[in-house]
């Protein structure tokens, strides 16, 4: 194997992992200077960003609207009485409502204006008094442009990577005038070198149409977030419903994450200071989408808060929101190195940029993890294994394993799961098994309760691994299975994907008063993907049409390096069916390259649906698993089978699936040690879930900053 080949994407890790003077990712809190340092300085004028910028924000705030020869220029009403003197230069330039739009002057006529401390028009008072005095400055308003090179700038002469945070204001108002603001603003920033989601740069606006047409249409790659605002009477954006979680599913379709008020994430505070949250950050975060909550203000703050740390260790700690806007950054940045958060870049440790690297680069086919045959199955009751020792002492020592709940599998570590699955459409088809019956005739000493709930007689999917003999389970419908992996992953958002593979059984045991299996058709396999999306969204799972793109086929696809990176993949689930061509053809049939479908199959290279592949002897096939590996397939491979390499302690199989690089390594034996006192155990050399795959990596880099 020639893995000189890769050997490009090494060395940037290593460097990654050594070298802390380049800055890469981004803190794991993030303060954004809304609208500039306005706390301090008039917002949005450029005094107020470089302020900001010497004061540690992370972001800094630029509302955009747009004059009327179609200059970005960096205001947040869409109006300008507020924060300039505009009555004052052009008295007669307002509309019949007496207010002056920007859209109506052009940008040299609006470089005249002076910008001041925002005020109350209706009241004809100073909305923030104690800020910087009113009417005594020349502050101008800029134009996007001098924010960005101001802010570049700024980054240059102090090594200090401070970015964007752009806000597109009423674009369907925009659109109502004859102009295309996020249009505009787009290709501003893609002429100042920002195009790529790794980019310091997010955008956010409140119109969900838009945020949403930017991506899809106007095909920007820029990070993207949705804000969230409250109904209004004629409004035709339902808030709401965006924090629902079906609501939150559809932004997570075109958005990286969303801005809500900071009382849609804290409800109230009680009395004693302490904070009644809703389900909204833990909702957005289980879809992978930051929260960056608007605004945290030191001089006004909401009742029972006693000051401004106070309100930040509610949001940062208790809510765990990704970062806050704030008038304030300097005392936001300053709670943060309270806190030991690293709230900055190059503050960061070696092991923080390299996890935002990795999350962005690494693929999920680079990394190795440890999984479980059989993952459901429960000892054998005494007294029937010792009727089957009787009649087969070796099928006897093959079965003679079992294992914990899937839920304590997932929490050592194990990222692949199996399941055998009967079909049972009409129910109770194995709710009875016979080796209970049999146990019982010889007068031996019964078995604990069997399926003391009644789950088998219900329809659906059964899980067992031999009718009659082996039956029972963990989990014993397969309903039940994909509930308790769901539940588990919810709680542990960051987990790398997890496999789990499906084995059809409808093998006949030609035995008196044994069950009959029924066959795996086309029917049942439709109803197999139906059950799984009655518990997973499909924004939840890792199917074939996510990674096939726009490719022609899955294999195409996967042989050029389309698998999710950690980013994209971490957080979900997917599905293999582990079966002899016959099956694959029925499940496959009219879904070519498996369009529309949930599971992978283990087809073999050359068909356009392959892109898995199960290979169980690690030993005989070493060099074949390392080929398909670098080629682009997944591999479950198997550590030990039947219960032997447990019996001997003989590790030999498990060292050829190390080497291989076979992305999942199946076992029985997961625990520190089994019944056959040989201290046989399987772990990944870096005793973490996942470790690097050794077929893309020529050493064991720091395997805990994969999860």
């Amino acid at each position: 194997m020639d893995k000189t080949r890769y050997s490009n994407f090494y060395p940037i890790l290593l460097l990654l992992l050594i070298y802390t003077s380049v800055s890469i990712g981004q803190p794991s809190k993030i303060v954004i200077a809304h609208r500039g340092a306005s706390g301090y300085l008039p917002e949005h004028t450029l005094a107020a960003k470089a302020l900001a910028h010497g004061m540690g924000a992370h972001y800094i705030e630029q509302d955009i609207v747009l004059s009327k020869d179609d200059q970005p220029i960096i205001l947040h009403d869409i109006h300008l009485q507020a924060v300039t003197n505009v009555a004052e230069v052009f008295p007669s330039r307002a509309r019949a409502d007496e207010k002056y739009y920007a859209i109506d002057f052009d940008l040299a006529e609006i470089k005249r204006l002076k910008v001041t401390e925002r005020s109350d028009i209706e009241k004809n008072t100073i909305v923030y008094p104690k800020r910087f005095p009113p009417h005594q400055s020349t502050f101008q308003i800029p134009t996007l442009s001098e924010e960005i090179e101001l802010i570049q700038g700024l980054n240059h002469s102090t090594g200090k990577p401070v970015g964007l945070y752009v806000e597109i204001k009423a674009p369907a108002w925009h659109q109502q005038h004859g102009k295309d603001i996020s249009q505009v603003v787009l290709k501003t920033l893609n002429e100042y070198g920002y195009t790529k989601r790794d980019d310091l740069v997010y955008v956010q606006c409140f119109d969900p149409f838009e945020t949403r047409r930017m991506r899809k249409v106007l095909k920007t790659d820029l990070k993207l977030v949705q804000l969230i605002g409250f109904n209004h009477p004629n409004s035709e954006i339902d808030y709401e419903q965006m924090m629902l979680s079906s609501g939150l599913k559809l932004i997570a379709g075109y958005a990286d994450g969303i801005g809500p008020s900071m009382q849609h994430v804290v409800k109230r505070i009680q009395k004693d200071g302490q904070p009644i949250l809703s389900s909204l950050v833990q909702d957005a975060h289980r879809l992978n989408l930051e929260v960056h909550p608007y605004t945290l203000i030191a001089d006004r703050l909401p009742p029972q808060v006693s000051d401004f740390d106070h309100l930040l260790r509610i949001f940062f700690l208790d809510a765990d929101v990704d970062g806050i806007f704030t008038d304030f950054p300097d005392l936001a940045v300053r709670f943060l190195n309270n806190q030991g958060s690293g709230i900055r870049p190059e503050d960061r440790t070696a092991s923080d940029r390299a996890t935002a690297w990795l999350d962005q680069h690494l693929r999920m086919n680079q990394i190795q993890a440890i999984g479980s045959h059989n993952s459901f199955k429960e000892t054998i009751d005494p007294s029937l294994m010792q009727i089957i020792r009787q009649l087969d002492p070796d099928t006897a020592d093959s079965l003679d394993y079992e294992h914990v709940s899937l839920t304590e599998q997932l929490d050592l570590g194990l990222r692949q799961l199996e399941l055998d699955l009967f079909y049972d459409p009409e129910g109770g088809r194995y709710a009875n098994p016979y080796g209970i019956t049999a146990a019982k005739g010889m007068n031996l000493p019964p078995g604990p309760p069997y399926d003391a709930e009644g789950k088998m007689k219900n329809p659906g999917f059964k899980v067992l691994h031999v009718q009659d003999i082996d039956f029972r389970s963990n989990c014993l419908t397969f309903k039940d299975a994909l509930k308790e992996v769901h539940q588990w992953s919810k709680v542990h958002p960051r987990h790398t994907p997890i496999l789990i593979t499906i084995n059809t059984k409808e093998s006949v045991i030609d035995q008196l008063n044994f069950v009959q299996p029924l066959p795996f058709d086309r029917q049942a396999f439709d109803r197999l993907d139906q059950e799984i999306l009655g518990v997973f969204e499909i924004s939840e799972l890792i199917v074939p049409d996510r990674v096939r793109g726009d490719y022609q086929t899955l294999e195409t696809a996967i042989t050029a390096g389309q698998w999710p990176t950690l980013k994209e993949s971490r957080g979900k689930v997917f599905f293999a069916l582990d079966a002899g061509q016959e099956k694959i053809d029925i499940y496959k049939d009219s879904h070519p390259s498996l369009q529309g479908r949930i599971l992978f199959v283990d087809a073999e290279e050359g068909q356009p649906e392959a892109a898995f592949r199960v290979i169980n002897d690690p030993i005989e096939n070493q060099q074949y698993i390392q080929d398909l590996v670098l080629k682009g397939y997944l591999v479950r491979t198997r550590a030990d089978a039947d219960t032997k390499e447990a019996r001997t302690g003989d590790t030999t199989r498990l060292e050829a699936a190390l080497t291989s690089g076979a992305h999942f390594i199946s076992t029985d034996y997961y625990l520190p040690e089994n019944k056959f006192g040989t201290n046989y155990w399987v772990q990944l050399p870096t005793q973490t879930p996942v470790r690097f795959n050794p077929n893309f990596f020529l050493d064991n880099l720091s395997s805990s900053l994969l999860e």
